[in-house]
């Protein structure tokens, strides 16, 4: 033994001193071939025992030998017919030995033919599978009784971050296979050869270590290169579980064997790429019982905390912890968690719409899951969520949670009784709602074989058309054609009337006054009500002198006014004859609508009334009225249709005037050589709104702060807060150039400022709106001038609410307030006259 140890030694201690005098190619040659009978190669190999010494004591500093001697000299002496046994050296020894000096000699060397050997000879390396190899290695060595961990941990470290090691070396002229997105599925199969062999050791009643697979699948996946390793690996994995308990062992102890610290991106992508709740239970097994890391994962952080999550994965994980009963206990246990933090004011009040609904979609989830004995364990929770939670949500100022709330009280009074009454709200479906519903449906039944096609029922086809009798019988269908004349008989071919602009005859006439109107809404006659109320906005626009002696009265009325018989439409014709009425006569009628705003014994609905007619109605000042020109009465006559639109062959029959065939027959023979302006350019009319801004805006903006016995705009009443607020930023937009518009923006500036720490999401959207209108209303120059610490200030504010507000709408509102802030200010340093 001694003698083969020192043999070899005296071996090496020669070629490092012979190989770097030699100057001829063939004699290189020669040598290089004797050196690898220690590698166990050739006719004349080396004995056992010289081999081992040769791979445990000498392999590594020969190859750095040989690196070190790999420059012009030795290519033009070996040539590229021999070159191949100087790779021959690293890719046919000891795998894991090879790997690191090829690494340090990649880190260490610059730009030479030694580090393009060294890249070449790697790049074979992964091609020839060797990388299973050096895992298989490392996994041997950690049975033994002296393992080296450094060594292990080095091994690790430059696998994984291989393709970085490569960028960083060669920049520009890396090679495709070191690409993570090529080179991380070359590690996914080679995980899968090293269990393969570990499944045949496993069958041969050898022992075996995947803890460094584990540990490598771990650290791959830290890095974020998790769906480029499970797209290989899962598929497969998923396969072999099926029909193998022996390799659903190898899967269960390679995820176990994960060490704490990876686990979370390791579980996270199982979850997010497994096909379904069956797939992850086989892969993972009972992990969620055994790991603390992997149950804090998936029943608290994902649930409560990753609100991007996909239904699929929701699924996935909760269908997850249903599958066992042994898991059953932790579900139930998520279910009243979840609804505890549902039901939490805190919870509801700073938390965004799509964290709700994200857990409203994992409670769905578990309600369609859990079994009627385990639901029985959660109605205490239920029925606290049902109570105290459901009023949380419909109290919201955001009409997305107020319906959020509404589903969720719906489903939960069904599942608490189920065959008793429920609960039932009317609301819009939108998307997320329909979305939500589905998913009490289970999984296994809502989902669709896509081998078998969905069946349509005959009677559920609209394009389908049941055969009669006699379709069956052509003979018998023949014969009752031609002895039969009920088809000659039959209506089927005439054209029906056209009855869309039929309207239902009254006896009651419509009123030709306004005093009259404002008598019959006193009046308990339910047809002459409807009537007064259908006409009763087109009689005020068409008679603005008369609407002004009563406008406030009238407003008055119309304010107090209920529904008292169901007409029809009855809401938007009070709102028509409200707006009507502050357009003709708008200076009385917005100082009576914003004095009763805070007044007493109104209720939220009428308050809300007013804040839409003041902003409609300003609106319509706001717009430029061209007056119309009187028509010929030719032409008028010509344009006159009945509303039922039955005179409308008149107007093609009849003959066309006369001044109009001469007018065209002019133009069509005149020969111009230029034209003029194509069209007349609009007359510019004043704006209505500007002389009047002032009595909408101001007596709105006073006495926010006061609270009455039933109105409280700081406290509960945060709707009214929120409409209110973007009604003031409407008007103040709406005021744009006026005189009055810098007062306002002063006054609408503080006023936001007093409010900009509002707990409500609804209340910062408006005051946000309420920023961007300031800057587009009042110049910058004039704002900067007044009120420039404010302005600061406000900017400060919106950064800080594009970085940190949980509303989504929030600081998509404030990063339109800072652009907008940054693009004025830089327009005015462009200016030439500054």
């Amino acid at each position: 033994m001694e003698q083969d140890i020192l043999s070899v030694r005296c071996a090496i201690r020669d070629l490092f001193t012979e190989l770097p005098k030699i100057g001829d190619g063939d004699r290189l040659v020669e040598v290089l071939s004797g050196a690898k009978r220690y590698l166990g190669e050739g006719s004349a190999s080396a004995s056992a025992q010289e081999v081992a010494e040769f791979n445990r004591t000498h392999y590594t500093p020969f190859l750095r030998f040989l690196v070190t001697q790999m420059g012009p000299q030795w290519v033009d002496l070996l040539t590229s017919d021999h070159l191949d046994l100087w790779d021959s050296f690293f890719l046919e020894g000891p795998a894991d030995q090879a790997f690191l000096v090829l690494m340090d000699s990649l880190v260490r060397t610059g730009p030479c033919i030694c580090l393009d050997r060294c890249v070449h000879v790697l790049e074979k390396f992964l091609q020839r599978g060797a990388l299973a190899d050096l895992i298989w290695e490392v996994c041997q060595q950690q049975l033994e009784a002296t393992p080296t961990p450094i060594i292990h941990e080095a091994i690790l470290t430059r696998i994984c971050s291989l393709p970085d090691h490569l960028a960083n070396c060669l920049q520009k002229n890396n090679k495709v296979v070191f690409y993570p997105k090529n080179y991380y599925p070359h590690v996914g199969n080679a995980i899968l050869r090293v269990l393969q062999m570990v499944s045949v050791s496993l069958r041969d009643g050898k022992g075996c270590s995947i803890s460094f697979i584990s540990q490598l699948l771990g650290k791959v996946c830290m890095q974020g290169h998790q769906r480029e390793l499970f797209n290989v690996l899962l598929p497969r994995l998923t396969t072999l579980v099926q029909s193998d308990c022996i390799w659903q062992r190898i899967c269960w102890r390679l995820i176990e064997s994960v060490p704490d610290r990876w686990m979370e991106p390791v579980v996270t992508a199982l979850v997010q790429m497994a096909d379904g709740p069956a797939s992850l239970s086989q892969i993972l097994g009972d992990l969620v019982l055994k790991n603390k890391k992997t149950q804090f994962l998936l029943t608290q952080k994902m649930l409560f905390l990753q609100y991007g999550l996909k239904k699929e994965v929701l699924q996935s994980i909760l269908g997850y912890l249903s599958m066992e009963i042994s898991r059953q206990p932790l579900l139930v246990k998520v279910l009243k968690e979840l609804l505890e933090v549902w039901s939490s004011s805190s919870v509801v009040k700073h938390s965004p719409y799509s964290q709700l609904l994200h857990m409203s979609r994992c409670i769905f989830i578990c309600l369609s899951l859990l079994n009627k004995e385990n639901l029985e364990g959660c109605k205490s929770e239920m029925l606290y969520a049902l109570t105290s939670g459901t009023r949380l949500y419909l109290d919201s100022s955001l009409p997305p949670i107020r319906c959020l709330g509404m589903v969720v009280a719906e489903s939960l009074s069904h599942y608490m009784e189920p065959g008793g009454p429920s609960l039932s709200f009317e609301y819009q479906e939108d998307e997320d709602i329909k979305e939500l519903k589905s998913l009490l449906t289970p999984l296994s039944i809502c989902a669709v074989d896509p081998a078998k096609p969905v069946k349509v029922p005959p009677e559920s086809s609209p394009s389908r058309i049941p055969p009669s009798k006699n379709e069956d019988k052509p003979d018998g269908g023949k014969k009752v054609n031609a002895g039969s004349d009920s088809e000659l008989d039959s209506d089927d071919e005439l054209t029906p009337c056209d009855m869309s602009g039929d309207t239902e005859l009254k006896n009651s006439k419509v009123p030709a006054y306004i005093r009259d109107c404002m008598e019959v809404l006193f009046s308990e006659d339910a047809e002459k009500l409807e009537v007064t109320m259908t006409s009763l906005s087109r009689l005020i626009r068409s008679n603005p002198s008369a609407t002004k002696e009563v406008s406030t009265e009238l407003v008055k009325i119309l304010l107090h006014l209920d529904d008292r018989f169901g007409v029809e439409n009855f809401i938007q014709l009070r709102y028509a004859a409200m707006v009507s009425v502050t357009v003709i006569d708008p200076v009385p009628v917005a100082q009576y609508l914003t004095g009763e705003f805070y007044s007493v014994n109104y209720s939220l609905r009428q308050r809300l009334d007013i804040l839409d007619v003041l902003a409609a109605a300003a609106q319509e000042l706001s717009e430029s009225v061209i007056p119309k020109k009187a028509e010929a009465p030719e032409t008028a006559a010509h344009d006159f249709q009945s509303p039922s639109g039955t005179r409308g062959n008149v107007k093609d029959d009849a003959p066309v005037h006369w001044r109009k065939i001469v007018e065209e027959r002019i133009a069509n023979k005149t020969r111009r050589f230029a034209k003029g302006q194509a069209s007349i350019a609009p007359a510019s009319t004043p704006n209505r709104f500007h002389a009047v801004a002032g009595h909408f805006f101001f007596p709105l903006i006073q006495n926010y702060d006061r609270p009455i016995v039933t109105f409280d705009l700081l406290g509960e009443d945060r709707l009214i807060l929120g409409r209110l607020i973007h009604t003031l930023g409407i008007l103040m937009h709406l005021a744009l150039n006026a005189t009055v518009a810098s007062e306002m923006g002063k006054a609408l500036l503080e006023f936001v400022w007093t409010l900009h720490f509002h707990t409500d999401p609804f209340v910062r959207q408006g005051l946000l709106f309420c920023v961007s209108t300031i800057l587009l209303s009042v110049s910058w120059e004039r704002l900067m001038t007044d009120m420039s610490e404010e302005v600061l200030e406000m900017k400060c504010w919106l950064e800080d609410v594009t970085a940190r507000d949980a509303d989504e709408d929030c600081r998509r509102l404030a990063m339109s307030g800072v652009l907008l802030m940054e693009r004025l200010q830089s327009n005015l340093r462009s200016s030439p006259n500054q």
